[in-house]
């Protein structure tokens, strides 16, 4: 039977309750699963508990990502302006047409050094844009779009880490919490054989009464 992620902490709430009321006789059989070998166990259940999960990261991520994506759009129409501009006042706007591009395929870092390219043309063309039609203050405005979009992209970039280190620290977790689930579950199996008290160190059964409750 397979066991999703969101069910290990139960699983192990439900054989750490059978394993608290019989410890002393598996000990018996198994003495090395010991009041040391509980309190780990204890300890990897809670662990897990408490870890971060990568749902509220990738919840997080989205909102960096659309946050990203809607002032890359925005600036994206902004530029289409500018461009004309440009082009009204005779100034070569190739490089806001590949601004542009970065912008719609949302290659941030690409339309960051971009961004700086056409900063430099504004400065000592503002007096002939101006009079095309572009904001007197449009380059303090491009600026403020460049510093914005590099701090997004960074957000972003580090809930892309912070994820990719919860599936690895997660999984190392719920890896360890099984092997002690799976310790107990054969003990318990065999120390019960015959017994009623078997069926709840019987993974599979443990698990089906956890999903008919729910």
């Amino acid at each position: 039977m397979t066991i999703k992620r969101e069910e290990y902490t139960a699983l192990g709430d439900f054989i750490k309750t059978s394993f608290e009321r019989d410890h002393a006789a598996i000990m018996v059989r198994y003495p090395k699963l010991n009041a040391g070998f509980f309190t780990t166990f204890k300890a990897k259940l809670q662990q897990l508990k408490t870890v971060e999960t990568a749902d509220v990261v990738t919840a997080e991520q989205r909102k960096a990502t659309a946050a990203l994506y809607k002032e890359a759009t925005e600036l994206n129409e902004e530029l289409t302006f500018l461009s004309d501009y440009f082009e009204s006042a005779g100034i070569d706007n190739a490089i806001i047409s590949r601004l542009k591009k970065d912008l719609r395929t949302y290659n941030v870092e690409g339309a960051i050094a971009k961004i700086e390219s056409v900063l430099q043309l504004i400065t000592p063309n503002a007096e002939a844009l101006i009079e095309e039609g572009m904001a007197a203050n449009f380059h303090d405005t491009l600026t403020q779009h460049k510093v914005s979009l590099a701090a997004l992209n960074s957000q972003q970039n580090q809930h892309m880490n912070s994820k990719k280190g919860v599936f690895e620290a997660s999984g190392a977790v719920y890896e360890e919490l099984y092997e002690y689930i799976a310790t107990i579950a054969d003990a318990g199996k065999k120390v019960f054989k015959g017994k009623a008290a078997a069926d709840e160190y019987t993974i599979r059964q443990i698990i089906q009464r956890m999903r008919a409750a729910n």
